[in-house]
């Protein structure tokens, strides 16, 4: 809602009548320009938030996938003191997979393949 006011006001305060505009006075023309300054900063600052805000909802988007995924080794190994070992998903024709999770540091988290 700020940023279409914003561009209103923006739009009103450029416009000027033809029959004001062969007549404008030089204070005229410098109170126009000033206008002019004013909204087009207002402008500006109104769009670098919008994109401060893009970008970090971008930030955030990219840390929930960098947490999504697992190494796959042939031996899993412990890589710190935090790391612990876990056997799941054991079935009557496979001994099942040996996981490693880490809450310390979770690019330790592996699945033997």
């Amino acid at each position: 809602m700020a940023a279409s006011l914003l561009c209103s006001f923006r739009a009103l305060s450029l416009r000027l009548p033809r029959a004001a505009a062969s007549i404008a006075s030089p204070a005229a023309v410098s109170a126009l320009s000033q206008s002019r300054a004013i909204s087009t900063a207002a402008l500006s600052a109104s769009a670098s938030t919008a994109t401060l805000r893009a970008n970090a909802t971008k930030s955030v988007t990219a840390v929930v996938q960098q947490t999504r995924g697992m190494k796959v080794h042939s031996s899993v190994k412990k890589r710190c003191e935090h790391c612990k070992i876990v056997r799941r998903k054991a079935g009557k024709r496979h001994n099942g997979y040996l996981y490693v999770i880490c809450k310390a540091n979770p690019r330790h988290k592996q699945r033997q393949g």
